[in-house]
C-alpha cells in the first residue's frame, strides 16, 4: 500500500489515537455521571474522529476505498453540541428536568447531516468512486459548510462559557464547587479560543486562496486539536474529578433558614477568621453567630455540601495558600502557616491539603514559586 507518509499526518493520527483511547479509559468513570460522561466522550471522539479522517485523506488513503471518503458519521457538527450538553450535565437542581428539551435542536444539524452523508455513502459504495464527492465540492458545499459549523462551534462554545458564569454565581455560597466551577470555566476559554482560532484560520486561508481551502490552513488546526486532545487525556488520567461532577442546584431549602445566617457566618469566616482557632466547635461557633448548632449543621450541610469539619479545613487550606503567596512566606515554614491558618498538628495538615488540593503543601509551594 503506497501512502504519502510525513512527519504530520503521522502526527495528527497520533493525537487521534490518544483520543480514542481516552475515551475508552473515561466511559470506565460513567458512575460519576453517566449523561455527562457519554456527552463528553462524544466530544472527545468526534474530536479525534476529525482527525483520524484528515490524517487518512492526507495520507491519500481513500484512494483505496473511495466511499470511506463519505463515511457517514456527522463528526463536525456533534463536537460543539456533545461539548455543550457535557457541561449542563453536571447541574442537577430538584423539579427540574435532567434534560433540556427546549435544546435538543442543537443536534438536528448532525441528524440531517447524518442522512445527507448517508445518501451520498450509498451511491459511493454502489459506484465505488469520487463522483458524487466531486459533485458536492464543485457545489462548493462543504466550504460553505465548513464556515456556519466553526461560526456554530464559537456560538455554542460561548454560550457554555455563559452558562457556567451564571452557575457559578448561584453556587458561589457553596465553596466546595466554586474550585470545580472555575476550572470547567477555564476549559470553556480554551475551547473557545481553539473554536475562533479555527474559524479565523478558516476565513484567511479562502481569502488567500480565493474560496479554496488548503492544508496550510488544516494543519495548524489539526495540530491544536492533538495538543488539545493530549492535554485532556492528562486531566483524564490525573484529575479524573475535575472533568465530571454533580452539581446540586440551589432550591427553596435556603429559605427555611434564619435571613441573616448567611451573612452572620460570612463575616465569622472572613473578618474574623474564626477557623483560625485549632480547637473551634460546632456550639462554640453556634454560641458565637447566637443559632442553635443544628440549626448551623444543618445549614452548612445543605448550602455549602459539607459537614463542619470539611468547612473549616476548606477555608483553613484557603488561608494556607494566601499566606503561601505573601511576600513573607519564605520566612516561615509550612508548619508555622498551617498552625497560623488553624490546624492543629502537621500530620493532619498534610493529609487534609493533599485530598483538597490534590498535591502535598510543598509541592504546591514549589510550584507557586516557579510560577513566580
Amino acid at each position: 500500500m503506497d501512502l504519502d507518509f510525513s512527519f504530520l499526518n503521522i502526527l495528527i493520527l497520533f493525537g487521534a489515537f490518544q483520543g480514542f483511547v481516552l475515551c475508552v479509559y473515561l466511559y470506565q468513570k460513567k458512575e460519576a455521571n453517566p449523561t455527562s460522561v457519554k456527552m463528553f466522550i462524544l466530544f472527545l471522539f468526534s474530536l479525534a474522529f476529525l482527525n483520524m479522517m484528515y490524517a487518512f485523506l492526507d495520507l491519500n488513503l481513500f484512494k483505496y476505498y473511495r466511499p470511506l471518503h463519505m463515511f457517514p458519521f456527522p463528526y463536525k457538527w456533534l463536537i460543539a453540541p456533545a461539548f455543550y450538553f457535557y457541561l449542563k450535565q453536571q447541574f442537577i437542581q430538584k423539579d427540574n428536568p435532567f434534560f433540556y428539551k427546549k435544546e435538543w435542536w442543537l443536534f438536528l444539524p448532525a441528524i440531517i447531516y447524518f442522512f445527507l452523508r448517508l445518501y451520498w455513502f450509498s451511491i459511493s459504495v454502489s459506484e465505488n468512486s469520487y463522483r458524487v464527492t466531486q459533485v458536492v465540492v464543485d457545489s462548493h458545499f462543504f466550504r460553505i459548510q465548513e464556515v456556519f459549523i466553526l461560526i456554530f462551534n464559537v456560538a455554542l462554545s460561548i454560550l457554555s462559557l455563559r452558562y457556567l458564569r451564571k452557575k457559578r454565581n448561584e453556587l458561589s455560597s457553596n465553596s466546595k464547587y466554586v474550585e470545580k466551577i472555575n476550572w470547567l470555566i477555564k476549559f470553556s476559554l480554551i475551547f473557545i479560543s481553539i473554536s475562533t482560532f479555527n474559524l479565523l484560520t478558516y476565513s484567511v486561508d479562502l481569502i488567500i486562496h480565493n474560496g479554496l481551502e488548503s492544508f496550510l490552513f488544516l494543519y495548524p488546526i489539526l495540530i491544536i486539536n492533538v495538543g488539545f486532545i493530549y492535554w485532556i487525556g492528562f486531566i483524564g488520567f490525573s484529575k479524573p474529578n475535575l472533568l465530571f461532577n454533580v452539581f446540586k442546584l440551589k432550591d427553596n431549602s435556603s429559605e427555611a433558614f434564619p435571613d441573616d445566617l448567611q451573612l452572620k457566618l460570612h463575616n465569622a469566616i472572613t473578618i474574623e477568621e474564626v477557623y483560625t482557632n485549632a480547637n473551634l466547635t460546632l456550639i462554640e461557633l453556634a454560641t458565637q453567630l447566637k443559632l442553635h448548632p443544628k440549626e448551623l449543621s444543618k445549614y452548612i450541610n445543605e448550602v455549602h455540601q459539607m459537614n463542619f469539619s470539611e468547612f473549616l479545613n476548606f477555608h483553613r487550606i484557603k488561608k494556607v495558600k494566601e499566606l503561601l503567596k505573601s511576600s513573607e512566606a519564605k520566612k516561615y515554614t509550612l508548619v508555622t502557616l498551617a498552625e497560623a491558618a488553624g490546624f492543629s498538628s502537621k500530620s493532619s495538615f498534610n493529609a487534609t491539603f493533599k485530598k483538597m488540593v490534590g498535591m502535598t503543601p510543598s509541592a504546591f509551594k514549589k510550584q507557586d514559586s516557579d510560577i513566580n
